[in-house]
């Protein structure tokens, strides 16, 4: 992944969709409303916090100080080994040219339609599940659903229970990120689907 500037009005979506593609405990969220020096202080001090595997520090805010983007200037120019950055804001233009200049940036304002299971979360029933899963297998037999959509829906299921009130711990959203990882791989989408739809059906029944 590269590091990256998002465009973004809805940090709470942002903040799902990473922690569904990327391992959770690689994942460093600064959230706040005004991102001020002692904030960018936070933000070089867990930089220099040495990884084995690629970290990412996402900064979100809704305002960004002159003297605390300067102040992050340089670690964004030479990054330590295996750090890189989101900085999630509502307009470019918020950011210092100098920032910019070295970002790409990524604009999520613009609403991509996003795959939607059909699923009933609320109250999910097992003749639904196994009736959705008959579906993506007939689906991947006849080459509508490849590895690209199966990360999608799975992505989507996770966003749709989360909106319709279901509460994953860390360990349940590791697990979705697995999945996408697993989608990568070519793994059956039975394969995924099955373990992840009866988690939400017995979270359901607590």
């Amino acid at each position: 992944m590269h590091s990256k500037i998002v465009i973004t009005s809805d940090f709470e979506a942002l903040k799902d969709k990473l922690l569904m593609l990327h391992d959770p405990n690689f994942l460093r969220f600064f959230i706040t409303e005004d991102f001020l020096l002692e904030n960018a202080k936070e933000v070089v001090a867990e930089a220099y916090i040495a990884e084995n595997s690629e970290k990412i520090l996402v900064v979100m805010a809704k305002n960004f100080r002159i003297e605390a983007q300067n102040s992050l200037l340089k670690i964004i120019e030479e990054p330590p080994r295996n750090i890189k950055f989101i900085i999630a804001c509502e307009s470019k233009n918020m950011l210092l040219q100098t920032i910019r200049s070295r970002l790409i940036t990524e604009n999520r304002l613009i609403k991509k339609k996003r795959i939607r299971s059909g699923l009933n979360f609320t109250r999910l029933e097992l003749k639904e599940i196994y009736r959705f899963i008959d579906e993506q297998i007939e689906l991947e037999r006849a080459d509508k659903l490849g590895k690209n959509e199966l990360k999608e829906l799975i992505s989507s299921i996770a966003l749709e229970a989360s909106e319709a009130g279901v509460k994953f711990s860390q360990d349940e959203l590791s697990y979705f990120y697995k999945a996408v990882k697993l989608a990568e791989l070519n793994t059956k989408s039975h394969a995924l689907l099955t373990p992840i739809l009866l988690m939400i059906y017995e979270k359901g029944r607590k």
